[in-house]
C-alpha cells in the first residue's frame, strides 16, 4: 500500500506540473498586416515584438505577419526606419489586425562615430564567411513553382490624397481612373528546376498579359532581379551591382546596426543599413539587410541602386525562410519608378511605376533531378500557357484578384482587342528583328541599302514570308544593285522547321552576289548595317562575284543544349578579283573562275546561355561565360567540277569580364588554319579599317590598310577595357573611356603562288593600341565619341604620322 500510494502521489505531482505548465504556456496566434497610414501601402520587414520582448517577428514583403503570443498579451511594439515607433493594442475580436504606422515628418541623416571597430562589420564578416553555405545555388539541386505578378500604375499618392474641391477637370478624371484600375497587369506561373553547377530550367506553365491574347513576351521576376542575394554581383534589369556581402565589402560599404529583435527560437535578427562609402566609384547599392544569427544568413533584404544612372528608381525586396534546414527565398518584390515616363494631370506630372511580386511555393531541395529533365532552352513556354483557365490560376495566386485587378484586365483587354495590341506588339518585335511586317510578308530592312569600298552604295529589296502564311516554312529572296561595281545581285532561299523547340530546320539558298575575299563568317552572324559591330564591312575592298547553292541543317541536341549546330553543303562558282592569278590553277578562260564544292560543320557554344522563347522565335539574354564559334570546312576536288582540295578550321571566342570596380574587360580571340592549295578568296585577309579620319569599327585593325596582309594561318587578339562612367562624372555629362590593344600574327606557306596581289605576311606580328572616349554627345539612338589608334612594332610605318588613325565612334546609347 505504501508503494502504491507513493506511485499515485508521484503521478499526481507530474500531472500537476504538466497541467500547470500547459496552462502557463497557452498561447494565441495573432495575424495582421502593417500599412503606411498615408498611402495605405504595405510595409515590409517591420520589426514586431511582444510587450515583454520575448516574442518577435517581422512583416513579410506584403506587410503581413503572424506571431505566437502568451494569452492575454496586451500589446505589440513596432519599429521601422523612417516611421514613428508604435505600441499597438491587440483587438482580439478581429481575426486579422490592420496596423497603421506614421511616417516621420522629418528624417535627418544621422552621423554616427564609432570609437573602434564598427560592430556591424563583425556580423557582415560572419555573413560573408557563411555565404557559400547559405547560397541556394550551391545546393546540389532544387525545384519550386513561382507565381509572378506585375502591375503598372502611376506614382500619384499626392493626387489621391488631395482635396477633391481643389482638383481641376483633368486631375479629377485621372483620379477617378486610378481609383478604379491600373494601366497594365501581367501574371506568370513558372516551374523552375536547378541542378549544380548552374544547370537551370524554367518552364512557363501559364502566362497572362492584359490586352493581349498571345503575348510576345513572357514576364518572370527572375528576368528583372537576381533570385538569390548571395552572388558577388546582384543583377537588376541587366545591370550588375556590387553585393554588400561580397568579400572585402566592409572596405567599400558603410554599415550600421539599426535595430535588433529576438524570436521565440532564441535567434537574433540584426537589421543593418548599408550604402557605399563617400566618394566611392563603383556600381553600389543601398538598403537594409536583416541577418539571422541562425547560420548568419539573410532573412530579409531591401535594396536598390545607390545612384540612378538609367532614369529608373529601383528597389528590390527578398524574404527567406528556413526550409529543410536551409535558408531559401520565398518572396521577391521589385518596384521600378520610370522617372522619364510620366502621366500628366493638370500642371503636375506623375511618374509611372511598376510593382512586381513573386511568390515561391512547392519548394523541394531534394527533387531527384536528372539531366534529361532539362530541355533545349533555359526558358521554355508550354504550348497551352496562354490557355489556362481561372481554376488553374487560383491554385497559384496567393490571394484572389481584387476588384481593381479584375477591372484592369477587363478594361485593358477591351482596349487591346479594339486596337489590336497583339498586332502592334508583333510589329514592334519584327522591327527589332530587322524586318517590316506587311501582311504575310516581312520586308528585310538590311536589304534596303549598305555600303562598302567594292560595291559603293548598294540599294535593293528583300522579303520573306512570315508566320501569317505558315508557321512551318519560309520562302524569300532579294535583289539589289551596286552603283560602283555596276552589278545586280539577287537570290532566293527557303527553310522548313523540323522541330521548333530544338530549333531544327532545313534550308536552301541560291544567290548571285559578291563575297569578301579572305573573309570568315559563322552561321549565326547577321550583317546589319546599323549594328556597330558590323562597321568593318564599310572598308571591304576585295570581293568575288559568286554564284552559289547551299543546303544546310541547323539544330540543337538536348544533351548538349549549350551548342547550336549547322551542317552545310556548298557549291560555288567564283570570279577572281580583278586580274588576280592563282598560279597552280590552270584557267581555261581569262580572268580566272573557280569552281568550289565544300562541306562544313560548325557550332556556337554558349555555356549556360539564357534563351527565352517568343512568338518570333528564341531570344538570347546572353551568357556569363566565353562564347565559342567553331567551323570546319572541307573542299572536294572533282566533286561537281570542283577545282580545289583543301580544308579549313576557323575559331572565334568572345568574352566580357565585368569587374567589381574597374569597368568591363572584353577579349576576342580569332584564328584560322587553311591546308591544301586554295586561292586567296579562301584564305585569310586581316580586316583593316584605316582612313585618316573615319568611323571606329570594333574588333578590326583601325590602323591597318585594307587587304594589306594575307595568311593561310593566323591568330588575332582584340582587347578592350571599358571603364564605363567610373572615371568621369561631370554632372549629367558622363564621358566613357575605352582603352584598346589589337594584335595579330600569321603565316603564308607559298606567297609566290598569288600574283597581282600586293600584300605582306604577318610573321613578325602586328600591333596597335588606342583610346576612344564615348558619350561626348548623345544622339538618342547612338552616342558620339572620338578616338585615336596608333600602329607600332615590326610593321610600323616610317613616317610617324602614317601610324595614326583618328576615329569617330558610334555606339548604341542604351
Amino acid at each position: 500500500m505504501i508503494k502504491t500510494d507513493c506511485v499515485k502521489q508521484t503521478l499526481f505531482t507530474i500531472f500537476l506540473i504538466v497541467f500547470s505548465q500547459a496552462l502557463y504556456s497557452q498561447s494565441v496566434t495573432v495575424r495582421g498586416k502593417v500599412l503606411d497610414q498615408e498611402n495605405k501601402k504595405p510595409l515590409a520587414f517591420v520589426n514586431i515584438i511582444s510587450e515583454n520582448g520575448k516574442e518577435g517577428t517581422v512583416s513579410d514583403i506584403d506587410g503581413k505577419f503572424s506571431i505566437n503570443l502568451p494569452e492575454k498579451t496586451c500589446c505589440l511594439k513596432l519599429s521601422y526606419i523612417g516611421y514613428e515607433p508604435l505600441d499597438y493594442k491587440i483587438d482580439y475580436q478581429k481575426s486579422n489586425q490592420t496596423i497603421m504606422m506614421v511616417p516621420k515628418a522629418i528624417e535627418l541623416d544621422e552621423v554616427t562615430v564609432f570609437p573602434g571597430v564598427n560592430p556591424a562589420h563583425r556580423i557582415i564578416n560572419l555573413v560573408v564567411d557563411n555565404r557559400d553555405k547559405n547560397n541556394p545555388e550551391n545546393l546540389d539541386e532544387f525545384s519550386y513553382v513561382s507565381y509572378d505578378k506585375m502591375i503598372l500604375t502611376a506614382d500619384a499618392d499626392s493626387l489621391m490624397k488631395k482635396d477633391t474641391a481643389l482638383l481641376d477637370t483633368t486631375e479629377m478624371k485621372v483620379r477617378k481612373l486610378l481609383e478604379k484600375q491600373d494601366f497594365f497587369m501581367m501574371e506568370t506561373v513558372t516551374e523552375r528546376k536547378y541542378m549544380k553547377p548552374k544547370l537551370n530550367q524554367e518552364n512557363v506553365l501559364a502566362t497572362k498579359v492584359s490586352g493581349f491574347k498571345n503575348p510576345v513576351i513572357v514576364f518572370m521576376l527572375s528576368q528583372i532581379q537576381s533570385t538569390s542575394f548571395y552572388d558577388d554581383k546582384i543583377n537588376i534589369i541587366n545591370k550588375n551591382y556590387i553585393n554588400p556581402i561580397s568579400k572585402g565589402s566592409t572596405r567599400k560599404y558603410f554599415f550600421l546596426i539599426e535595430d535588433t529583435t529576438y524570436n521565440d527560437q532564441g535567434d537574433t535578427t540584426f537589421m543593418i543599413s548599408f550604402r557605399p562609402k563617400r566618394d566611392s566609384k563603383f556600381d553600389g547599392m543601398k538598403g537594409f539587410l536583416y541577418i539571422n544569427s541562425d547560420g548568419w544568413a539573410i532573412q530579409n533584404v531591401k535594396a536598390g541602386p545607390y545612384k540612378d544612372t538609367t532614369g529608373l528608381t529601383i528597389q528590390v525586396q527578398q524574404s527567406y525562410q528556413k526550409i529543410e534546414g536551409h535558408w531559401f527565398p520565398v518572396q521577391l518584390n521589385t518596384d521600378i519608378v520610370f522617372n522619364t515616363m510620366t502621366l500628366a494631370a493638370g500642371k503636375k506630372q506623375y511618374a509611372l511605376v511598376a510593382h512586381g511580386n513573386s511568390y515561391l511555393r512547392d519548394i523541394n531541395l531534394h527533387p531527384g533531378l536528372k539531366k534529361r529533365d532539362f530541355g533545349f532552352h533555359e526558358v521554355e513556354v508550354e504550348s497551352d500557357a496562354i490557355k489556362k483557365k481561372e481554376d488553374f490560376w487560383n491554385k497559384y495566386r496567393t490571394d484572389t484578384l481584387t476588384e481593381r485587378e479584375r477591372e484592369t484586365y477587363r478594361v485593358i483587354d477591351s482596349i487591346g482587342k479594339e486596337t489590336d495590341f497583339d498586332k502592334m506588339a508583333s510589329t514592334v518585335q519584327s522591327l527589332m528583328s530587322g524586318v517590316i511586317p506587311l501582311g504575310p510578308v516581312d520586308i528585310d530592312i538590311d536589304k534596303f541599302f549598305h555600303y562598302n569600298e567594292y560595291e559603293g552604295f548598294y540599294a535593293g529589296l528583300g522579303a520573306h514570308t512570315n508566320q501569317t502564311l505558315s508557321k512551318v516554312f519560309t520562302i524569300g529572296g532579294f535583289w539589289g544593285y551596286g552603283f560602283r561595281d555596276k552589278t545586280a545581285k539577287y537570290g532566293m532561299d527557303a527553310s522548313v522547321i523540323v522541330h521548333k523547340r530544338s530549333e531544327s530546320s532545313v534550308g536552301f539558298k541560291y544567290y548571285f552576289n559578291v563575297l569578301p575575299s579572305g573573309g570568315t563568317s559563322f552561321f549565326t552572324d547577321k550583317n546589319q548595317i546599323w549594328n556597330t559591330n558590323n562597321f568593318g564591312e564599310f572598308f571591304t575592298k576585295r570581293m568575288n562575284i559568286t554564284r552559289g547553292y547551299e543546303l544546310n541543317y541547323k539544330f540543337r541536341v538536348r544533351a548538349f543544349r549549350d551548342f547550336k549546330w549547322n551542317l552545310s553543303l556548298i557549291k560555288q562558282s567564283k570570279k577572281a578579283y580583278e586580274d588576280y592569278i592563282f598560279t597552280p590553277f590552270d584557267p581555261i578562260t581569262t580572268p580566272q573562275h573557280y569552281e568550289l564544292s565544300k562541306a562544313s560543320l560548325e557550332f556556337r557554344f554558349a555555356w549556360r546561355e539564357k534563351i527565352i522563347q517568343t512568338t518570333k522565335g528564341p531570344v538570347s539574354f546572353g551568357s556569363d561565360y566565353p562564347v565559342v564559334w567553331f567551323k570546319y570546312t572541307q573542299g572536294f576536288k572533282g566533286l561537281l567540277n570542283s577545282d580545289f582540295n583543301f580544308n579549313k578550321v576557323d575559331l572565334r571566342i568572345m568574352h566580357t569580364i565585368k569587374t567589381n570596380y574597374y569597368g568591363h574587360f572584353t577579349w576576342v580571340l580569332t584564328g584560322g588554319i587553311a591546308n591544301g592549295e586554295a586561292p586567296a578568296s579562301e584564305l585569310y585577309a586581316a580586316q583593316g579599317t584605316y582612313a585618316t579620319f573615319t568611323v571606329f569599327a570594333p574588333y578590326t585593325f583601325g590602323t591597318m590598310r585594307a587587304n594589306e596582309f594575307l595568311s593561310d594561318r593566323y591568330a588575332s587578339l582584340f582587347l578592350t577595357w571599358d571603364f564605363k562612367d567610373l572615371l568621369f562624372n561631370i554632372g549629367n555629362w558622363k564621358p566613357q573611356l575605352l582603352l584598346l590593344t589589337n594584335v595579330t600574327f600569321g603565316t603564308l606557306k607559298n606567297p609566290e603562288q598569288h600574283k597581282n596581289y600586293d600584300f605582306k605576311t604577318l610573321d613578325k606580328g602586328y600591333y596597335e593600341s588606342g583610346i576612344v572616349i564615348r558619350k561626348l554627345l548623345n544622339l538618342q539612338v547612338y552616342d558620339l565619341g572620338l578616338g585615336v589608334m596608333y600602329r607600332y612594332g615590326p610593321y610600323g610605318l616610317p613616317k610617324t604620322g602614317d601610324n595614326f588613325a583618328y576615329k569617330i565612334s558610334l555606339f548604341y546609347a542604351f
